[in-house]
């Protein structure tokens, strides 16, 4: 129920998305063949003047259709083809913005409610309920053998008769070492639950991994006043923006220059099973993890990778800039040749997801 929850929750991040083209086009008086929720095939759909409005079977996000978005119809004032180059331009980067605003707007949402956040020396003032709290869990480790995740907030750690109640990220690692190759049992907070978890610590571990192979750190629930909250979620949405190209320049920069790849990456299937743990955790959660999300759709989007909504407008801009166009058959291939890989790398990156599921 949680994962089915976050897919209709994603499907709305997606129909933000095309909703943004939808309104765009629409503004610029551009004929639109169909707006649909869900991909095809087709359940249902009724026809509203030129429109058709449907309900499709897959419900992963959704789609809008814009006459004479493949080129053709360029004599007719309600092509997309026909439009100048500027009115092409808002409409293809309508659906990254349309994300970055609703991210933004659930980013204020969550400040003024109470979302989860490490505790730094700007945001400590604002924190409630701060307690040591699970930042990663390195594959393999014995946290992840003994079933802890990322969000876990550490109530207690016990050997015997001894026992630290609500310990300090130093108290927490001079135990796991202490009691190195026993186990030792942690009382943890997950979402509403409480549970009982025996870990065994590594006696040696290996540099920079711990003993019992997890990032820690003190969350609390950061909340701000109402027109606080608007300005920390414009300044925070623009910084997740801003940090994805970054990340990305640092991924390929390693996968190029060391032959690795730092950190991880889900495909839809690993992003879902994330989400429903979310929706486990609480509405705080759930809600932080949409706003970043749609960010990241967001930028994402804005990547001049063929197929991409930032592929279509640098085509744009190629014929801005040289005053003619790309010849249509040769953006369209470029586009189908880019899609084939966005398909192909997903369904790579799904493979390692099912395999890491199970």
């Amino acid at each position: 129920m949680s994962a089915i929850i976050f897919i209709l929750c994603l499907a709305f991040l997606i129909i933000v998305h095309e909703f943004g083209h939808f309104l765009a086009a629409k503004k610029n008086g551009l004929k639109i063949e169909e707006f649909g929720i869900g991909l095809p095939p087709r359940i249902w759909g009724t026809k509203k003047g030129d429109t058709i409005y449907s309900i499709n079977a897959l419900p992963f996000g959704g789609f809008v259709r814009i006459y004479g978005e493949d080129g053709s119809h360029e004599d007719e004032q309600d092509s997309f083809a026909a439009q100048k180059p500027s009115a092409r331009l808002k409409i293809l980067l309508a659906g990254i913005v349309m994300n970055l605003v609703v991210g933004i707007v659930l980013l204020g949402i969550g400040f003024n409610i109470g979302i989860p956040a490490v505790a730094t020396k700007d945001n400590i003032t604002y924190l409630k309920d701060i307690k040591l709290s699970v930042l990663e869990v390195q594959k393999d480790s014995p946290a992840a053998l003994a079933g802890l995740k990322v969000g876990d907030r550490i109530l207690e750690v016990s050997h015997g008769e001894e026992k630290i109640s609500v310990p300090t990220a130093e108290e927490l690692q001079s135990f796991t070492k202490k009691w190195g190759g026993e186990e030792i049992n942690l009382r943890v907070e997950r979402g509403k639950e409480i549970l009982e978890i025996k870990a065994t610590p590594r006696q040696n571990p290996e540099a920079n991994q711990g003993a019992l192979g997890i990032s820690i750190g003190e969350t609390g629930m950061l909340k701000y006043s109402f027109f606080q909250s608007i300005w920390e979620a414009i300044k925070g949405g623009f910084n997740i923006f801003i940090n994805v190209f970054v990340g990305l320049f640092l991924f390929f920069k390693s996968l190029i220059v060391q032959g690795q790849m730092i950190g991880e990456v889900a495909g839809p299937i690993g992003i879902v099973a994330l989400g429903g743990q979310t929706v486990k955790m609480g509405i705080g959660y759930l809600i932080q993890f949409l706003a970043t999300l749609s960010i990241y759709l967001a930028a994402f989007n804005l990547i001049p990778f063929p197929a991409l909504d930032g592929s279509r407008a640098f085509f744009v801009l190629i014929e801005k800039i040289r005053g003619k166009a790309v010849p249509v058959k040769i953006e369209n291939l470029i586009h189908s040749i880019g899609f084939i890989i966005l398909i192909g790398l997903v369904i790579v990156v799904t493979f390692h997801d099912v395999i890491n599921l199970f």
